[in-house]
């Protein structure tokens, strides 16, 4: 709206709105539909900068309606700015290394409060929603200091390293629910109640139902051969290198090129999480994946840094997934 940017003090009430809005979406964890698109960001059993940047690939397709209604009175430039400061807020409090952040404990979420978001002891759940202010936990009723050791991850564990598993197992267990439930009203109440309602009990389902947490929980760690987490690791490094390109030279690729390089970092990241969880058919998906990639390599959609060593990168590449170690 023209004009806007001008307005005394617009700023600072757009970066109001947007902090509640924020703990709105954040609210929306209750609604079973809306946390099989956040959930994936939960699922880390460990907590630290990388869980951050731990994005469900449905939730862009459910966070814009909440921000919708601020395109009525928000400048489209101020919304932008505020909503990237926001993001770039909660990336640094996804850590256990800062403790006790003393009066600013009172108006922001700090790491602390933030943890206590991400636990799955029975005092964590559905508590502490705010993005940068907790004041709104406070008013609201859904504030519980950090008290005893917080044990993180989904209050039922899904142990796994399978990318699609981790992304859309929510969404699979509501869809079997959706048919399994009779009656319309009930069908309607597992999608927009909390994940733990069922017929005859309450929108959030029963706190004595959940998992019972003794603090002495291990995260998921599956014995694997020192060979084997190399290997992983090797290839891994290699595939970060091929999104850095793709990410650097996007704008100059034909969209064959970025479709196939984006098939095989999913192709990848889904062999490597067959490998790491030691799946009967992770063998044959990754000699399947390796010719792939010496296919695309070869046809130039898959390229490296430095040309003069592309035969010497394939080959280096054809002699690890050969020796990939067998389950």
């Amino acid at each position: 709206m023209p004009g806007q940017e001008g307005v005394p003090g617009l700023e600072d009430e757009c970066c109001f709105v947007l902090v509640f809005i924020d703990h709105l979406k954040l609210c929306f964890a209750e609604i079973n539909i809306f946390w099989s698109a956040h959930q994936a960001h939960h699922s880390s059993e460990d907590y630290n900068l990388t869980t951050a940047l731990r994005q469900s690939v449905l939730q862009r397709y459910i966070s814009w309606m909440f921000y919708l209604p601020m395109a009525l009175f928000i400048p489209p430039s101020v919304y932008a700015v505020h909503l990237q400061f926001n993001l770039l807020y909660q990336f640094w409090i996804h850590t256990e290394v800062i403790n006790n952040l003393g009066p600013l404990e009172l108006i922001l979420n700090t790491p602390s409060h933030h943890r206590v978001h991400h636990g799955r002891n029975p005092y964590c759940i559905d508590k502490n929603y705010g993005g940068t202010l907790i004041i709104w936990d406070r008013i609201f009723g859904t504030f519980v200091a950090e008290n005893d050791k917080v044990i993180y991850g989904l209050t039922h564990p899904i142990n796994t390293f399978e990318p699609f598993k981790i992304q859309l197992h929510h969404l699979v267990y509501i869809w079997k629910t959706f048919w399994a439930t009779s009656g319309f009203c009930n069908k309607f109440s597992v999608l927009f109640k909390g994940p733990g309602w069922e017929p005859g009990k309450p929108r959030l389902g029963l706190p004595e139902e959940l998992p019972v947490i003794t603090g002495k929980e291990t995260s998921f760690d599956p014995i694997m051969p020192a060979s084997l987490r190399i290997y992983v690791v090797a290839h891994f490094a290699v595939l970060l290198s091929f999104y850095v390109d793709m990410f650097a030279t996007k704008a100059t690729l034909s969209q064959i090129t970025v479709l196939l390089r984006i098939v095989y970092i999913i192709l990848t990241l889904t062999s490597l999480g067959f490998l790491m969880d030691q799946k009967p058919k992770a063998a044959t998906l990754e000699t399947v994946r390796c010719s792939i990639f010496l296919v695309l390599h070869r046809l130039g959609y898959l390229k490296t840094y430095i040309d003069s060593l592309a035969f010497a990168y394939e080959a280096w590449y054809c002699s690890l997934c050969i020796g990939h170690p067998r389950l």
